[in-house]
């Protein structure tokens, strides 16, 4: 989704507009808010008063000047809402919202975008002043998630054995351990701060400071227009919440056919054509209700196990052969069972959900280049080291010399469907939604924001 390149004031084809200043007397009440509220500009005032006391005389007869000439550097940089990521609390979330358990930093940053648009702020740009501190985390974790973790994990998948140390246990494993452990402590350690920054209190601030926080500056737009697919898919949807909108992710296969038909339906002008869809919908229908599906026998997904199987599934995946999905599948598999699950038990493919189905093609895919890299390792015909002896013919070069294919491989399936099952689980169809449904809980800790 193009919608600009621009990220400061000063870049070709941004219009111009001064700063709207929130100014309210000395006395105004002040509540001290977490990290959904803090903008940049009060954390640093607050950090900035709290070390001005302990410096030389001079200095602190310079701060006042120092810290007018930092709000106004931060006030004149803006940066377009294309580039930043939000918090769920900041896109509406509640504590029942399935974005706080399915995400990942690219899911959620695709979800802010699609809400960007349904609500006409994708073009918008925001003063690095104003950008909240849950915005700037989120979207620094997302810029390290896509050039380091990702890269990292896609690496660490690729080391080739190299040597064997000792039993099953190569010099490659012990290589890519650490890059292993800085993932997972970082993955962890954002987690936490991500959490505690949302519910700690940090700066105090008035309501109107409160209300303004994180919003794009008015009439200040970015070039460039939202693609008119995009704009199409992202007035059908909203953020999903059992409460008054079940997510995608919960809704029956065959509800999707039938969507999907009518939509296909909708595009055709051509009534031969039409008639096509409708047979061929009744068939497919059809076919769906007498397959039969042992539902429970597909593996709980990943993002459903507990702090215990996590663990596992982390450590396990350092065990050769055995590591990455064959260990998911069985600790899938047992998460199943004690949550009482049938296993003889039998659906429809018609009523198996979206969910169901994601998963078990995650797993089929997972299990799929396991067994091929386990192959291509004892076989020694990896495809990257093929390709290097047809490049270099006479150098015999084997599979444990050259980074295997494996990394590569499973990236569509860990930076891409699941990236995809995310979004489906994080948001509804604006058709499902229930005005009627109690949206103020009792034991709801965060209500509903209309951010913009």
């Amino acid at each position: 989704m193009t919608v600009g390149l621009s990220v400061t004031e000063r870049s070709a084809g941004v219009a111009h507009a001064a700063p709207t200043a929130v100014i309210t007397p000395a006395d105004t009440p002040k509540e001290c808010v977490g990290s959904q509220f803090a903008t940049l500009g009060e954390v640093f005032d607050s950090l900035f008063d709290s070390f001005v006391p302990n410096l030389p005389k001079a200095a602190r007869d310079q701060a006042p000047a120092l810290k007018a000439k930092a709000h106004k550097d931060m006030t004149a940089a803006r940066v377009s809402t294309l580039w930043v990521s939000n918090h769920p609390t900041q896109l509406g979330a509640d504590d029942k919202a399935p974005i706080l358990t399915y995400r990942d930093p690219i899911s959620q940053w695709i979800v802010t975008q699609l809400i960007n648009v349904r609500e006409g702020q994708a073009t918008k740009a925001i003063s690095v002043e104003n950008l909240t501190l849950a915005q700037a985390v989120e979207t620094a974790w997302l810029y390290l998630y896509v050039t380091v973790i990702v890269p990292l994990t896609i690496a660490r998948r690729s080391v080739p054995p190299i040597g064997t140390v000792f039993g099953p246990i190569s010099i490659g494993t012990l290589i890519t351990l650490p890059i292993f452990l800085g993932i997972f402590a970082a993955t962890q350690l954002y987690k936490v701060i991500s959490a505690k920054l949302i519910d700690s209190c940090i700066v105090s601030v008035t309501k109107a400071e409160k209300d303004n926080a994180g919003k794009p500056i008015k009439n200040l737009t970015f070039t460039g227009d939202v693609p008119a697919i995009v704009k199409d898919l992202a007035g059908q949807v909203q953020l999903a919440d059992p409460d008054h909108c079940p997510s995608i992710g919960t809704l029956p296969l065959s509800r999707i056919a039938t969507r999907t038909s009518n939509y296909l339906r909708y595009l055709n002008k051509d009534p031969k054509v039409d008639a096509q869809i409708v047979r061929l919908t009744k068939q497919l229908q059809g076919g769906m209700k007498h397959a039969q599906v042992p539902h429970n026998m597909i593996p709980a997904d990943p993002a459903d196990f507990n702090t215990a199987e996590t663990i596992l599934s982390g450590l396990l995946v350092l065990v050769p052969y055995v590591g990455g999905a064959p260990a998911d599948i069985a600790i899938g598999l047992t998460h199943n069972y004690h949550e009482g699950a049938d296993f003889t038990k039998t659906m429809p493919l018609s009523d198996l959900t979206v969910t169901k189905s994601l998963t078990a093609a995650y797993y089929a895919y997972a299990i799929s280049t396991h067994l091929l890299s386990v192959a291509w390792d004892n076989a020694g015909v990896d495809p990257a080291a093929q390709a290097a002896n047809l490049l270099f013919p006479g150098l015999n070069i084997t599979g444990d010399l050259i980074p295997r294919s494996g990394g590569i491989l499973s990236a569509p399936n860990l930076y891409g469907l699941v990236v995809f099952h995310n979004v489906l689980r994080s948001m509804c169809l604006s058709e499902d939604y229930d005005e009627s449904a109690n949206r103020s809980a009792p034991d709801a800790k965060t209500q509903r924001l209309r951010r913009f």
